[in-house]
Order: structure tokens, then sequence, then C-alpha cells
């Protein structure tokens, strides 16, 4: 935890977050350093490979091919850990309600590695925290004894459209789970009938004639979880090692700032290192509130600041994030065209007055 704080203190990334940042960067700490600096033999090999046929290839085919994964293998019991699961996704009723995943990148930092690309995306930052919670729980389910059903009982399992997917490193030794990057294996439960002593029927897709119990209580804990609560209350995390500028409208004025190598500069004028990264932390410190549920007209809305962060690389996506009147107490914001959010309107005003100050 000590070293990802330091680690985003130098990148010049959030300084006033506290807790609400750093919550849940622990546990993710250890196995996504392992995850980046280890790989396994075979997957060395397959990179090689990988290397040596597209050599002649464009860039974009390079692309293509280094994000081609392999086919993942459905498993009758499957057995995993916490710190194997590599992705959730859950559907109640042949609707998709969540989905989570790991998805690594260069221009990102370890503990943001996991995306919730379902209800948000891949700008939301997941807090590791509540998700390993999760898949504590989720590691807890046993599929190594099979359920008895008396005669004419219907376990519902059978055409169910309540899926659980889980892909995931099929291994319960530790230090195997955290080393692999990848998963190679995946199961779909599916969600049956509940019995008459609290307990929901599951079935692994494809083996249904083997049906196990899982508690009610658990399943619908996981099924109504709040995806707020798993994320962390930034509007965006962007490591400032990924930015090339920034262009920021606050009340009329217009306000640039620009990195070129160690050189740092707010509306063109060279500025000392520390100071650039004041203002750049400070364009971080609003914290989102909760979700909107009364969402405002376009005619009404009056923008108050946003923000645009180009990025130095291909890979990271630019992220632009717009501020809007919303009450007396919180105004909304606009993430990449997504206004969900509401924050506090004192904190974006005491941002607006620093970039005020700045601009001068």
């Amino acid at each position: 935890m000590k070293e990802i704080r330091k680690k985003l203190l130098l990148l010049g990334v959030l300084t006033c977050m506290g807790s609400v940042l750093f919550t849940g960067c622990g546990k993710q700490e250890n196995a996504e350093t392992t995850a980046a600096q280890e790989k396994t033999e075979k997957q060395t090999e397959q990179e090689e490979e990988k290397n040596e046929a597209v050599e002649e290839t464009t860039e974009p085919e390079e692309k293509d091919q280094e994000e081609e994964k392999l086919p993942l293998t459905a498993v009758e019991h499957p057995q995993f850990l916490s710190e194997g699961i590599r992705s959730l996704v859950l559907t109640s009723e042949g609707k998709e309600i969540f989905r989570i995943t790991r998805e690594p990148a260069d221009y990102k930092m370890e503990f943001d590695y996991w995306e919730i690309l379902n209800p948000y995306n891949e700008i939301a930052t997941v807090n590791t925290e509540t998700m390993y919670t999760l898949f504590d729980t989720l590691s807890q389910f046993d599929f190594t004894t099979p359920a008895e059903t008396e005669e004419g009982t219907d376990p519902g399992v059978a055409g169910s459209t309540t899926i659980m997917q889980i892909d995931f490193v099929n291994t319960t030794d530790q230090d195997v789970a955290k080393a692999t990057q990848e998963p190679d294996s995946t199961m779909r439960l599916l969600v049956g009938n509940e019995d008459d002593l609290g307990n929901r029927y599951v079935a692994i897709e494809g083996y249904e004639d083997t049906v196990y119990k899982v508690s009610s209580s658990i399943l619908d804990a996981v099924y109504e979880l709040d995806p707020f609560d798993y994320i962390l209350k930034i509007p965006a995390l962007v490591n400032i090692d990924t930015v090339e500028s920034v262009e920021i409208q606050a009340e009329g004025t217009d306000c640039t700032m620009e990195i070129e190598g160690e050189t740092y500069q707010i509306n063109g004028k060279e500025v000392e290192k520390d100071a650039f990264t004041s203002l750049y932390q400070a364009l971080m410190n609003v914290m989102l509130y909760s979700e909107i549920e009364t969402p405002v007209e376009n005619s009404e809305k009056q923008e108050l600041l946003t923000v645009v962060f180009h990025r130095n690389t291909e890979q990271a996506p630019e992220i632009t994030i717009s501020y809007f009147a919303y009450d007396d107490d919180y105004d909304s914001v606009k993430i990449n065209e997504e206004e969900r959010f509401l924050v506090k309107k004192e904190e974006v005003d005491v941002l607006i007055q620093q970039i005020l100050d700045a601009a001068k």
C-alpha cells in the first residue's frame, strides 16, 4: 500500500484523496506487480513465436495479434482462488447487469488493470478492496459435492437465463494464480430454483445433470450488488506519465497545461514541476458523491468547467471531463459523453478558482 501511494505521489496523480483512493490497493498491489513481472514459460514462448510471425506486418496487424487471447476451457469441477479470477459477468433473467474484467495495458498502473464495463466503462477506476471481497465469496463455492434432489424436484437449472460467468486461472496455488496474466478456464453457472431450506440449485453449463446448492442469501447479495460500491470515487484516474497536454475551460478562461520532456508549461509559460503537478493534482480532487437519479435536460444545463486530457500514447484513450450546474448543492459530471454522477458544488468551485489563479 505504501509503495503504491508513493508511486502515485511521485507521478503527480493525486494528493488529497486520502483513503478514498488508496483503499483496496494493498491486495491488488502484490498480485498485479508480480503478474506484470512474471510470465509462465509457455506464455513467453507464445509471445516469441507471435513476434516472429508478425515481423513483416503493419503496426495495426501487430496490435491485433498482441491482443489475441487463447480460448478458455470449460471446466466441469471448477476450483479457483479470488486472486485467480480474471472476469465476472452477471446475467439476470437474460439481461447482463454487471461485468468486471482485468484488462492490463502498458499505460496503466498495476492496480488500475480492472475495468467495470457494465454498467460503467473503462474510465471508471475499480475499488479492488470491495472487488476482492466479492471474489472471496465466489471462491468459496463448492463444486465437488453434488446436491441430493428428491424425486420429482425440478432444480430449474436447464435453460436458466440467470447466469454467472467467471473466467479464471484453474488452480488453487496462490503463487500460480497471482503470477498468471490471462485466464485459462471458464464456467457459466446456471442459477435455478430455490429449495425449502433457503438454497438455490445451480449447475455448470454443459453439465446440467449434476446440480449443487448455494445459499440464496449469498446469491442475492451477489446479484443485488451496487456497482457504485465497486469504483473509487474519482471521475477518472489519469497517469501524468501518459499525458501530453491538458486543455481546460473554466468560466470563459482557457488554460493549457503542456509537458515536453522535463519542461512544464501553463498557458505557454514555463513553470516549476511542483507548480504544474499541484494544479494537475487539483484536477483529480473532485470526488464522486452519488449517481444521478434525475437527469437535467440538455437545454437547461450550464457548463461550468471542462478538462480534456490529451495522451502521449495511442493506447490510452483521450478523456474529457465536464461539470454542469445541477442544483444548489451538487454539480453533475460528464465523462467522455456519459453523465452518470453528482459531485459537490463546493469542490468544483474550489477547483475552478485554482485554475483561474494558475492561468493568470
